[in-house]
């Protein structure tokens, strides 16, 4: 698990948040999509 993190950021605990936020935004869209859905279906 710590060389799979360790892969992801080649920088010591750098985390690019930017990464990070664009994921959840995107997780964000999926989730009002399929509730979007089901309440139309």
């Amino acid at each position: 698990m710590n060389g799979i993190i360790e892969s992801l950021s080649p920088d010591d605990r750098h985390i690019d948040w930017r990464w990070v936020g664009s994921v959840f935004a995107f997780y964000i869209v999926l989730m009002i999509g399929g509730v979007g859905l089901l309440i139309v279906h």
